[in-house]
C-alpha cells in the first residue's frame, strides 16, 4: 500500500510538473476579444448577440489584464499573474490568486472549466477569439509616457479631469478626459461630462465624444497624437487632426495647447466617483 500511494504522489507531482508558463508568442496569441453565446448555438463573432459574455485579454503593456463582461451581471478588469499550460489546459491565475482554467477546443476556441466564483455561470461557454489586439506599429511612445497618460493602465488607471474643478480629483462632477494607449482592443482618446448619480442610480455619463488614436509620437515633454473623432453608433470617420499632451513639469496637470484645456490627473484611488 504505502508504494501505491508512493507512485500516486510521484505522478500527481509529474503531472503538475508539466503544465508550463506561456511564452510570449503564446499569449500574442490569447490576447484581444473571446466572444461566447449564452443561449444559442453557432459563431459568437459573427452573429452576437446582446447578452454575450466576452473577455479582453491584454498582455503586450500590462504584463497580464483580463476585462471579464458579462452584460447584466457583472463588469471586472483584474490582473493575470501567470498564463499557463499542459497540452490543452489552460490555467489563468489572477493577482488575487484566483485561477480560472480553460480547454482549448480548436484554433482560437477556449471552454471555460472553472471560472471564479463570482462568474461560476460562465462555466461551460465555448469563447471564440473574435478580435486580436490593434497595431501598436503607430504608438511611437515608452512605457512611461503609457504609464502617465493611459485610462486602462495598472495600478493607477488615471482620468485626467478639468484643473478648474475646485474639489480636485474628489469633484462629484466633472469634464474628463480619458486617453487609452492600452488597448488592446483599440487606442482611443474619449471626453465628456460626469454627472452626479442620483437616488439609486449610478453616475451618468454625457456628452460623450470619441477619438481614434490613429499615431502617436513621444518628443520632449509632449506627447503628439494623430486623432480622427467618431460619430455615431457605427462610428464614423472624420478628418484626422493633431494634439499635443504636455505634461506639468512638477505636477500632475496635463496641458492641450490646440484645445485650450488643462486637465488634472488623477487616479482611480483618487476619484470621489
Amino acid at each position: 500500500m504505502r508504494r501505491f500511494l508512493i507512485a500516486l504522489a510521484l505522478l500527481a507531482s509529474a503531472h503538475a510538473a508539466s503544465a508550463a508558463p506561456l511564452g510570449d508568442a503564446d499569449k500574442a496569441a490569447l490576447a484581444g476579444e473571446w466572444r461566447a453565446h449564452r443561449t444559442v448555438t453557432g459563431d459568437a463573432c459573427a452573429n452576437i448577440q446582446k447578452n454575450d459574455p466576452r473577455l479582453v485579454l491584454e498582455f503586450a503593456m500590462t504584463g497580464g489584464q483580463l476585462l471579464i463582461d458579462d452584460p447584466g451581471v457583472r463588469r471586472l478588469m483584474i490582473g493575470v499573474q501567470s498564463a499557463d499550460a499542459d497540452g490543452d489546459a489552460l490555467s489563468l491565475t489572477f493577482s488575487t490568486a484566483t485561477p480560472w482554467t480553460f480547454t482549448r477546443a480548436g484554433k482560437d476556441v477556449l471552454v471555460s472549466g472553472a471560472p471564479p466564483a463570482e462568474f461560476a455561470a460562465l462555466k461551460g461557454l465555448r469563447f471564440q477569439r473574435c478580435r486580436p489586439p490593434a497595431d501598436r506599429g503607430a504608438l511611437k511612445i515608452d512605457r512611461d509616457a503609457v504609464d502617465f497618460f493611459s485610462v486602462m493602465m495598472p495600478p493607477d488607471y488615471p482620468t485626467f479631469i478639468d484643473a478648474h474643478e475646485k474639489a480636485g480629483c474628489k469633484a462629484a462632477s466633472y469634464k474628463y478626459l480619458s486617453i487609452d494607449l492600452v488597448g488592446p482592443e483599440n487606442f482611443a482618446v474619449t471626453s465628456g461630462t460626469l454627472q452626479p448619480a442620483r437616488a439609486g442610480q449610478p453616475p451618468r455619463l454625457d456628452n460623450e465624444q470619441t477619438w481614434a488614436i490613429d499615431a502617436a509620437e513621444e518628443l520632449p515633454n509632449v506627447v503628439r497624437l494623430t486623432i480622427t473623432p467618431l460619430t455615431g453608433p457605427e462610428h464614423i470617420r472624420g478628418t484626422p487632426t493633431k494634439i499635443s499632451l504636455v505634461p506639468g513639469t512638477d505636477t500632475d496637470l496635463l496641458t492641450i495647447p490646440e484645445w485650450d484645456a488643462v486637465y488634472r490627473r488623477c487616479t482611480i484611488r483618487d476619484l470621489g466617483n
